[in-house]
């Protein structure tokens, strides 16, 4: 008889798992194992399986309330550049947690891809209100105070050829849309090390972000908390931004980048 080729050397179980994180990709709000019983068309506990298999290794994750299963940040890390010996996602954690714990608002970390950022991992607040932002969300770079960062510390050319590609899209009275408004806000992030986002992709949230940069002294990322403006007025933005560089300091250095300002 003879053997297709392909078929020869198809591994069923391995196209399952990999269909699996597909069908996850599509849903970012969560599918229960049932639901990707029916979608895949096999039987819940060859799905169990494969989840428990992708869950230990910490591909995915079952949410903290309910029966929903979402993809962990772990194979977006693992498609950036950021993804060198430490990781930047697990460096960062501590000391995202201990800036939680600082400022009691929510702490989010990312990088960039192409000309967006990422929403890499996240540390919820423990207001009784917080952000709460997924994982793998992608934002425009005019507006975020990330986004401003990577603009800001990229090479002449590159950021000539990203802020053309920008199309400065207008979301609240506060947005930044020229191109020499950007440019005056990125000269503020290089000489002071943090950026801000004052209201500018939603009215009421502000955000402050400081860079993670490698031995080399290239940005690899950000670290930044989020917070209603009724918690953070704006005349306390620089002072919190010094808090948010102290701790994304301390995550460049276990890169190797020791060029760090002094006071």
């Amino acid at each position: 008889m003879k053997v297709n080729v392909e078929d020869k050397y198809r591994v069923p179980g391995l196209e399952r798992g990999l269909r699996v994180i597909e069908i996850l990709n599509e849903r970012p709000g969560g599918l229960s194992m049932n639901e990707l019983s029916a979608k895949l068309g096999i039987p819940a506990n060859s799905v169990y399986r494969i989840l428990a298999t992708l869950e230990r290794g910490n591909y995915v994750r079952k949410q903290t309330e309910g029966s929903l299963y979402e993809l962990t940040s772990k194979l977006l890390t693992m498609s950036s550049p950021v993804t060198s010996t430490p990781s930047f996602v697990e460096s960062s954690l501590p000391h995202m947690r201990a800036l939680r714990d600082e400022t009691k608002e929510s702490v989010l970390c990312g990088t960039l891809i192409g000309h967006e950022g990422v929403v890499l991992e996240q540390v919820e607040g423990i207001h009784s209100f917080s952000f709460r932002i997924k994982p793998g969300l992608r934002f425009p770079l005019h507006t975020a105070a990330p986004g401003k960062l990577f603009l800001a510390h990229m090479a002449e050319p590159e950021r000539k050829k990203c802020l053309a590609s920008l199309n400065f899209e207008k979301f609240t009275p506060n947005t930044l849309t020229t191109q020499d408004a950007l440019l005056k806000d990125l000269r503020g992030a290089l000489d002071d090390g943090f950026a801000f986002d004052r209201e500018e992709e939603m009215i009421g949230q502000v955000c402050i972000a400081s860079g993670v940069f490698n031995r080399s002294g290239r940005i690899i990322g950000a670290i930044w908390m989020v917070a209603p403006t009724n918690r953070v007025p704006r005349k306390d933005l620089p002072v919190l931004g010094e808090v948010v560089r102290s701790h994304a300091d301390s995550i460049s250095l276990k890169f190797g980048y020791s060029q760090l300002r002094v006071a």
